[in-house]
């Protein structure tokens, strides 16, 4: 009779604290891995945006900030873009890739300084194709530089 009293005063208390202590151990450990995997998400996320500062990509299309790109140098001088096409898509192997092809007139050394920015500085794609061409203009008794480049870019849809 008195062991029976002493369980019911004392031991029962006793265990449903030590149950409650673990279920809070338990809390406390899921807690800190949360807090963990928080710090790591945080990280992830400066580290991304660091190499969208360093890349200098905005959360835009390809198109619309090679266009910008180019829109801005040519305000700077020394070229003109004189033709800007739609881009075309292609779909390989289950990977889609898209070119753009665009036309700059200009001088040489202009046009060379914006090839190297887009290659070194910017991550538009990869330069496919470059080529030069002289053209006379007849009205203005003058030649002219014409240099038509196709930009291709990885197209990665989530």
């Amino acid at each position: 009779m008195i062991l029976a009293m002493a369980y019911q005063l004392t031991f029962s208390k006793t265990f449903e604290l030590e149950k409650e202590i673990g279920q809070m151990e338990i809390q406390k450990t899921a807690l800190l891995q949360r807090t963990q995997m928080a710090n790591s998400l945080k990280q992830r996320e400066r580290h991304a945006d660091s190499m969208l500062n360093k890349f200098r990509i905005k959360n835009r299309s390809v198109q619309n900030h090679l266009l910008d790109f180019l829109n801005e140098e040519a305000d700077k001088g020394g070229f003109a873009i004189s033709e800007f096409v739609k881009p075309h898509r292609l779909n390989e192997q289950g990977v889609s890739f898209n070119s753009y092809p665009f036309k700059l007139e200009g001088s040489y050394q202009a046009i060379e300084q914006v090839l190297y920015q887009m290659e070194q500085l910017y991550t538009f794609g990869k330069i496919a194709h470059v080529s030069f061409e002289r053209k006379t203009n007849f009205r203005k008794r003058k030649q002219e530089l014409e240099c038509y480049i196709i930009v291709e870019s990885l197209d990665v849809q989530e």
